[in-house]
């Protein structure tokens, strides 16, 4: 055990990468040895100890302003910053639970309406995610208000499924909303980057991200492509199942969004045509 913890410290962003049969093979143990030195250190198993490995590093690694000085070149900014983005989307890839995305797909397919919470960037993920359920004829709302969340979740039933969004696993009005959501009988989600978070301990279900987080602002640090592969995942899941109902709703969708754009298009060119 002592061997298996001084390879994790030592190369931890080769042991994020592997499965317990070979992290107990690099260390000359056996697989029985690495879950029972996960149970030591307080993890129900090696997936959740992995994903704790993975969201410590992801937080320890991310883009810093400090790497793009006045002498970096725009080509060397561009491929750092793709980097980090494919790293991250592989470290999610590989440490999301399938199963558990499946349970929940399961959920909202039979739920009777579907509660989206979020803010910041996490509240563009909600509206995405709003919008491709919506297009599946499911019902679908984003709530994006910390007040109107306190009345939408005050009136959650047991038919709702309620999925708090945030990065950081710790906003405090989607950590009350979930709490109030399931107390109502919702079944609740969370969708974030920390697994042992308030918003991921205060929910049924978690879905957990690894972005490699950006420490430049606000505005950059941005984790939604994470939480929209996540999401898109949930929506061709939710979709395969729906056979030509889902197809026909969906081809309804694009064509009236083609008319629309079409309209707008013409009416643009109209008009200034007319003001020539």
């Amino acid at each position: 055990m002592k061997k298996i913890g001084r390879f994790v410290l030592k190369s931890p962003f080769r042991a994020r990468n592997l499965s317990i049969e070979e992290l107990a093979e690099a260390c000359g143990a056996s697989a029985a040895t690495v879950y029972r030195l996960c149970r030591d250190l307080g993890y129900d198993g090696y997936k959740e100890f992995q994903l704790d490995l993975a969201a410590s590093l992801a937080n320890s690694e991310g883009v810093s302003l400090e790497e793009f000085g006045e002498g970096a070149r725009p080509p060397t900014i561009v491929r750092r910053v793709f980097e980090y983005h494919r790293q991250s989307l592989a470290d999610t890839e590989r440490l999301l639970d399938v199963r558990v995305l499946t349970r929940v797909a399961k959920l909202i397919q039979r739920s009777r309406k579907v509660l989206l919470l979020g803010f910041g960037g996490s509240a563009l993920a909600a509206r995405r995610a709003e919008d491709m359920l919506l297009n599946l004829g499911l019902t679908a709302v984003a709530v994006v208000d910390p007040f109107t969340q306190i009345f939408a979740t005050e009136n959650a039933s047991p038919g709702d499924v309620v999925i708090g969004i945030s990065h950081t696993g710790q906003t405090t009005p989607i950590i009350e909303a979930i709490e109030v959501a399931r107390r109502r009988g919702a079944r609740t989600v969370a969708l974030t980057n920390y697994p042992h978070s308030p918003l991921a301990m205060a929910s049924e279900f978690q879905l957990i991200t690894a972005f490699h987080e950006h420490r430049i602002n606000a505005a950059v640090s941005s984790s939604i492509t994470a939480q929209m592969c996540v999401l898109a995942s949930l929506y061709f899941i939710l979709g395969s199942w729906g056979g030509s109902k889902a197809k026909r709703l969906a081809n309804e969708a694009e064509q009236r969004t083609r008319r629309i754009l079409r309209t707008s298009g013409r009416r643009k060119r109209e008009k200034s045509s007319q003001g020539g």
